[in-house]
């Protein structure tokens, strides 16, 4: 095998027609096709002449198929060699085809997938690793391209992940601070930081073991604070609030809440932080019916005029504080919703009466008031395009009016409508 290496290597023109075989291997798995050699010098074209014995001098591009190399190769004096054994030997590694090298990469992600389950997982854990492993479920491209970049990082992150998953608030009834369960998990209080690995992949556990579809409620954020509190980890507990007005509350014991039944009795609206009603047991209303509404402005109208009621304020979008109120109200009330009539509006009264079936009604939707309210704000195209997303039957007639007169509605033009 020396005097052949020897001889080949002595001729560097075999080292390109070497280079188009081995390529060629790899993407068929065995020794195939023709190689085209193009731009040789004069002098390469007399070594490839020497061992095929054939004048390519002339030849501006010069095809060697395998056809060529194994006839070349039986009449030459190294016809005990194999090609697959002459290029092995002078690349000094096995020639591996494409669908070898994926099988090879494939047994060793299942065996990561199989090393992280016996070591780090507990059986939830252990099921939502089988799921991406083997189903290639949600979150298998994100494994697939960190397990190719830095597999060792990989596993640093996931066993702490799924160290943290049997420790999750939920699971032992209480409701903890993201900062606070990252460090007692990790010693990190920013091991689960936004768009970190970790984060990601802590996510990716929690939609399937909810069974949560991105966007199902609301999307960026606000779906990832909705998604983190199921779980009993609240990300953002102060700056998430929603206004109030004639509701009660009972703490984790049962006990009245004093601070909520002090505004009841006042008559005053009051604000709760996420923090606040992720501490109680249970909320409700003096009536079978709670107002919800949009706008602020109107909110507090509404208090003024009807201090007998129970009225909720959304702000615009519903934020995880709204949903957390609003699921407990809903138990024992029907919801009332009103907002503004514009893409966003709809699209937000939509959520609502999806989320809560029949008990919710959306309040004072009429294409009368729609033409009775008009305003002078005209609606851009790209809001306009928003309107795509309703497809409410209770919403229909007002779209359909909104997308020919382009114009919104707002609800302190309303307030009659709400007496």
């Amino acid at each position: 095998m020396s005097e052949c290496q020897n001889y080949f290597k002595k001729r560097p023109v075999f080292d390109k027609l070497f280079l188009g075989f081995k390529k060629k291997y790899e993407s068929f798995g065995r020794m195939g096709g023709t190689v085209a050699l193009r731009n040789l010098s004069l002098d390469e074209k007399k070594q490839l002449g020497g061992f095929f014995q054939k004048d390519y001098c002339m030849n501006k591009t010069v095809s060697i198929s395998m056809k060529n190399m194994e006839m070349a190769l039986g009449n030459s004096k190294f016809s005990n060699f194999s090609w697959e054994d002459i290029l092995e030997e002078y690349f000094g590694e096995a020639l591996k085809g494409k669908k070898e090298e994926i099988e090879k990469e494939k047994e060793e992600r299942q065996r990561f997938f199989e090393h992280m389950m016996n070591e780090y997982a507990d059986e939830k854990g252990a099921s939502w690793l089988m799921y991406i492993g083997s189903e290639h479920g949600k979150g298998y491209q994100l494994f697939l391209q960190q397990y190719k970049e830095d597999p060792v990082k990989l596993e640093c992150v996931l066993s702490h992940v799924l160290a943290s998953i049997p420790q999750l608030p939920v699971f032992s009834s209480r409701k903890e601070r993201l900062a606070v369960f990252a460090a007692n998990m990790t010693g990190n209080p920013h091991f689960y930081d936004a768009e970190t690995l970790a984060e990601r992949l802590l996510i990716l556990f929690l939609n399937f073991y909810f069974s949560k579809d991105d966007n199902k409620e609301t999307s960026g954020p606000e779906q990832k604070s909705m998604i983190f509190y199921q779980a009993g980890i609240m990300r953002d507990d102060i700056s998430n609030h929603i206004m109030a007005y004639g509701i009660h509350g009972k703490d984790e014991n049962g006990n009245i809440h004093s601070g909520i039944e002090g505004f009841f009795k006042r008559k005053e609206p009051i604000i709760l932080t996420l923090y606040t009603l992720g501490k109680l047991e249970e909320i409700w209303a003096t009536e079978d019916k709670v107002y919800v509404v949009e706008n602020p402005a109107v909110f507090s109208w509404l208090c003024e005029q009807n201090p007998e009621k129970s009225v909720v304020c959304t702000n615009g979008q519903l934020r995880l504080a709204a949903f957390v109120l609003l699921d407990q109200l809903s138990k024992h009330s029907v919801l009332y919703y009103a907002g503004d009539y514009d893409p966003e509006g709809l699209l937000i009264a939509q959520k609502v009466k999806q989320r809560y079936g029949e008990q919710a009604r959306l309040w004072q939707y009429h294409l009368e008031h729609y033409q009775k309210y008009l305003s002078e704000v005209v609606l851009a195209e790209e809001r306009l395009k928003k309107l795509e997303k309703v497809n409410l039957s209770e919403l229909q007639e007002i779209k359909k009016r909104m997308l020919e007169e382009k114009r919104a509605v707002y609800q302190e033009n309303m307030l009659d409508e709400y007496r």
